[in-house]
C-alpha cells in the first residue's frame, strides 16, 4: 500500500509540475535562423602578405526559432566576429548573443569561411560549431553546443542557421 501511495504522490506531483509550468530540468534540441546586418565592419589588409586580411564585424538581427519549441523566438541578436582570411577563405570566430525579456544566452562559435567565384562574383559561405559560454535570467547556468552554417546575401548581410542541444541546471 505504501508503494502505491508513493507512486500516486509522485504522479500527482509530476502532473502539478507540468500543469503549473514548473519543470524539474529544462533542455533539449533547439534550432533557429537569423538574417543579420553589419552595424560595424572593418578589414585590415596585411601589407606584406598579398591577399591576407583581418576582418572584424558586429551584426544585429532577430532570431527565428525553427524547431517549434519557441526557444528565443524573436530574440534580438548581436553577433561579434573576427576572421583571418586569405583571398576570402579561412578561420573565423565570435560571440553570438540572443536577448529577450531580460534573458540572454551567449555562444562562442568557431568555423571556416569559404569563398568561391561564380561569374566574377564572390559567393561566401561559412560553417562551424558553437558552445554556450553564458546565460542570464532564466538561462543562468545554460550548457549546450551545436553547429551552424550560413551564407552572405550581400556585402553587408548574411543568413545563419543553427541547431544543437542545451540543458539548464
Amino acid at each position: 500500500m505504501k508503494t502505491l501511495t508513493n507512486k500516486l504522490f509522485i504522479s500527482a506531483l509530476t502532473a502539478y509540475a507540468f500543469s503549473s509550468g514548473i519543470a524539474f530540468a529544462e533542455g533539449g534540441k533547439v534550432s533557429g535562423s537569423a538574417a543579420l546586418s553589419y552595424t560595424k565592419q572593418e578589414a585590415s589588409l596585411a601589407s606584406a602578405a598579398d591577399g591576407h586580411m583581418l576582418v572584424f564585424g558586429e551584426l544585429t538581427g532577430v532570431n527565428k526559432n525553427t524547431d517549434g519549441s519557441g526557444y528565443m523566438s524573436d530574440a534580438e541578436v548581436t553577433n561579434r566576429e573576427i576572421g583571418q582570411l586569405f583571398q576570402g577563405n579561412g578561420p573565423h570566430s565570435g560571440y553570438y548573443t540572443m536577448s529577450k525579456d531580460g534573458n540572454t544566452t551567449t555562444a562562442l562559435w568557431k568555423g571556416e569561411v569559404t569563398t568561391v567565384m561564380k561569374d566574377n562574383v564572390p559567393n561566401t559561405s561559412f560553417k562551424g560549431t558553437w558552445e554556450y559560454v553564458n546565460g542570464t535570467g532564466k538561462f543562468t547556468g545554460i550548457k549546450g553546443k551545436g553547429k551552424y552554417s550560413g551564407y552572405f546575401t550581400s556585402k553587408t548581410t548574411y543568413n545563419v542557421d543553427w541547431d544543437g542541444d542545451f540543458s539548464l541546471k
